[in-house]
């Protein structure tokens, strides 16, 4: 006797419900970026990591910046939530991101204040070095689910890097003093990626020994640099140009060659602009192999 469609189906359905379970149980979880629905809401609360977004194609996202983001220009139109170092956690909170993206820089009780409002805060670790901004871009691309994104630009960057090494170090190596900061006065040291930006251009910091960038005019002078960089870093760049005329001895002076360096450019890069600020550097330190860097 055989046996009707009807009954055949109603027998064979536990078992394809069986198998059905069987394989959905076998398939791997879905990762955090299959699962979203939607695009991301982003504050972000460092003028680097609110660059590096919009490199990684995430502009449209970002719906909250530090009142010292602008970069690119168009952040300036973004909702401003506070500065780096004291973010307004009511205007963060009413913004309902899905993701708050911050330096060590940000005050510590209000990253832990933001955890214990439900908010999804990711911290970063402030770079010292181009190796550094590199791991911190990738760590970015990461937490925002642009992994590839991040590493292309990033081997994009230590490619253009490289080249610029290979081509400053068979050049001399003036001394060079950078300033950023006139009261107190100081410079860069051995310990911030400023030193990358000058050792990298084919450039020796003359204050690469020193513990701390807190000195004295007066031994700048005694360091007698061949090149002044003075970063824009909450100071005058043409006062301070002026500054250094009184002391008409040190042969960065003597020889016209301080330069005004935009802090945009050179404090909080990306390694996509600090490969294209060390060209400019380059170019500054070399002014005969300019083209070389450019």
């Amino acid at each position: 006797m055989t046996l009707s469609s009807a009954t055949r189906m109603r027998r064979a359905c536990p078992v394809v419900a069986v198998a059905l379970i069987t394989l959905c149980l076998a398939l791997p979880a879905p990762t955090a970026a299959q699962k979203a629905t939607k695009p991301l809401r982003i504050v972000s609360l460092s003028p680097a990591i609110t660059e590096s977004l919009y490199l990684l194609g995430l502009g449209e996202n970002v719906i909250g910046v530090t009142t010292y983001c602008n970069k690119p220009s168009q952040v300036r139109a973004k909702e401003k939530v506070g500065t780096v170092i004291q973010p307004n956690l009511e205007r963060i909170l009413k913004l309902r991101p899905d993701l708050v993206l911050t330096m060590t820089l940000t005050d510590p009780r209000s990253i832990q204040k933001m955890r214990e409002l439900g908010l999804n805060v990711v911290t970063f670790t402030i770079a010292d070095t181009f190796s550094d901004l590199c791991d911190v871009f990738l760590q970015i691309g990461r937490a925002t689910g642009r992994s590839e994104d991040a590493a292309r630009l990033v081997n994009t960057a230590r490619a253009r890097v490289d080249a610029i090494r290979l081509r400053t170090a068979r050049l001399p190596k003036p001394g060079v003093l950078v300033q950023i900061g006139s009261k107190p006065f100081f410079v860069a040291t051995k310990d911030v990626f400023m030193n990358d930006f000058i050792e990298f251009a084919g450039a020796a910091n003359v204050f690469r020994d020193v513990a701390s960038g807190s000195v004295s005019r007066e031994e700048a002078v005694l360091r007698d640099p061949d090149v002044i960089l003075i970063v824009t870093m909450g100071l005058s760049g043409e006062n301070e140009r002026l500054a250094w005329k009184r002391f008409p001895t040190v042969k960065a002076v003597r020889n016209e060659r301080i330069y005004v360096v935009d802090s945009d450019d050179v404090c909080s890069p990306t390694p996509v602009s600090f490969a294209r600020s060390l060209s400019d550097i380059a170019a500054l330190l070399h002014p005969r192999e300019a083209k070389e860097f450019r």
